[in-house]
């Protein structure tokens, strides 16, 4: 692989892909409205576009080279702006290989390189072939392998790559059953955040909602008032959206595999899009338990690793190692994939008198809501019942609120709307701090807080209105020591 070399054909083709997909709402939106305003006009300009984009794909393809040399990844790329990027080996932290529906079609690979530290970078490449791409990895992975002269060929090393692979063989391997899919899908609360992106689209369909067709629909539904069919609306999308969430669900962790390898972990996941991410031992600085509000009542959740050094999104910082697993089996999971035993911990809750406080602090919403629409709408004092259960939340808030403190781990609980179980490494923990507000100081209560570093910034975990002596004696051992 010392010769530059050119990713397969089809790469033109996926490229156009991923500008579809990434302007998948805004198209939908022009051809729903901006077709019946511009007649053939606007086909033609996505005609246009589509052809646009194919071309500037081909000539991409034909622009962009790699080859591993002298220890790094070197990438020729641009069309009009010739970029030279190089990637050296020490500082590549994370190779995902993933198998989109285009590449499975034609037996390839879509290879991503991410680097460590402030200044980023991440390389792609988007068609290889899978041995390929495990000989890429390989190369860029094992520092001991001898690197090919200038006259070898990629075929002419491969036996010595496929020897260096199987000597890195799993030794343990979880895998995700159909029915733990099934019921990740039917209990995940992404059908929120779908309901809301449903329910910005649904706006712009303001010229379709004309006083003659409201009449016309209430014509078909004998019976039904304005207020019904809003209400059935609201019903509808929620439902439309919970069945897009379970497919989606589905779809992301079909086949859903983790190998334990020497030095790392490999999750392999997706149905339609097939992915491997690799999770080297070494950058792990954390790891975050969530169970939902569907979750919890059955103890389950969904485990989360913090990995530091690679830059993320920011909705895709953490890594999703376990999709599904129950409570009472993640540590025994930690010890076996993880290598983290349990150790002796010592407990910290927070006091009786910090209960008020936590009762208190989810109506604070409430008191200010309540007036302002009391001043418009004289149903609004009935929102006061939501009292009850915004204090019941915080009752849970407070009974869920803790740390424990081990000789390599410092574990910390609390609750948001979901509870969060963190379990940071105490010589990877970023910052250690606590803070307290003029009313904590009044009870002598403070707020602890932890960051551990994960993709290319930090994840903050905290627990409020602990003693403030608990608090004091947390930062002075052993957590001062990761500080």
């Amino acid at each position: 692989m010392s010769e530059f070399r050119r990713q397969h054909p089809i790469a033109a083709v996926t490229q156009l892909f991923v500008v579809i997909r990434q302007n998948i709402v805004p198209f939908i939106i022009f051809v729903v409205l901006g077709s019946r305003n511009s007649g053939e006009y606007f086909w033609l300009i996505v005609l246009l576009g589509i052809i646009v984009t194919f071309v500037l794909g081909v000539v991409g393809w034909f622009r962009f080279t790699f080859r591993v040399r002298e220890d790094e990844l070197q990438i020729n790329k641009g069309i009009f702006v010739r970029k030279k990027l190089y990637l050296s080996k020490d500082r590549i932290q994370v190779i995902d290989i993933t198998e989109g529906l285009i590449q499975r079609m034609f037996g390839l690979v879509k290879v991503e390189i991410k680097t460590a530290g402030g200044g980023t970078e991440k390389a792609t490449i988007s068609a290889i072939t899978r041995s390929d791409a495990v000989q890429l990895r390989t190369l860029l992975r094992e520092k001991e392998v001898q690197r090919p002269a200038e006259s070898e060929s990629l075929t002419e090393i491969s036996g010595e790559l496929e020897n260096t692979v199987v000597s890195n063989e799993s030794n343990k391997i979880w895998v995700l059953s159909n029915r733990d899919l099934f019921y990740a899908a039917l209990t995940s609360g992404n059908f929120g955040v779908i309901a809301s992106i449903l329910g910005a689209l649904s706006g712009q369909l303001d010229q379709f909602i004309t006083e003659e067709n409201m009449d016309y629909i209430f014509g078909l539904l004998p019976g039904f008032s304005q207020l019904t069919v809003i209400l059935w609306s609201i019903l509808f999308i929620l439902l439309i959206s919970y069945l897009l969430s379970f497919i989606g669900v589905i779809l992301r962790y079909g086949d859903f595999k983790i190998e334990k390898k020497e030095k790392e972990l490999q999750i392999t996941s997706g149905l339609l899009e097939r992915k491997q991410l690799t999770v080297p031992f070494d950058r792990v600085q954390a790891f975050r338990f969530v169970e939902g509000v569907l979750r919890q009542p059955f103890g389950y959740g969904m485990l989360y690793v913090e990995s530091a050094g690679f830059e993320q999104k920011e909705n895709d910082r953490s890594i999703v190692v376990l999709p599904f697993v129950k409570r009472a089996k993640l540590s025994s999971f930690l010890e076996e994939f993880m290598d983290e035993a349990p150790d002796e911990s010592t407990c910290i809750v927070p006091p009786k008198r910090s209960l008020f406080r936590y009762i208190r602090q989810p109506n604070y919403l409430l008191l200010i809501v309540i007036p302002v629409l009391w001043i418009f709408f004289d149903w609004a004092w009935m929102l006061s019942a939501l009292v009850i259960p915004f204090s019941l939340f915080g009752w849970l808030e407070y009974k869920d609120a803790k740390i424990e403190v081990a000789e390599n781990t410092v574990l910390m609980q609390f609750r948001n709307l979901a509870r969060t179980t963190a379990i940071v490494k105490i010589n990877r923990a970023q910052v250690s701090e606590i803070s307290m507000n003029p009313f904590q100081r009044r009870k002598h209560l403070a707020t602890v807080s932890i960051t551990a570093a994960s993709g290319a910034g930090g994840k903050s975990f905290t627990v409020d209105d602990l003693d403030a002596n608990d608090a004091e004696r947390l930062l002075k051992w052993p957590i001062a020591r990761a500080s």
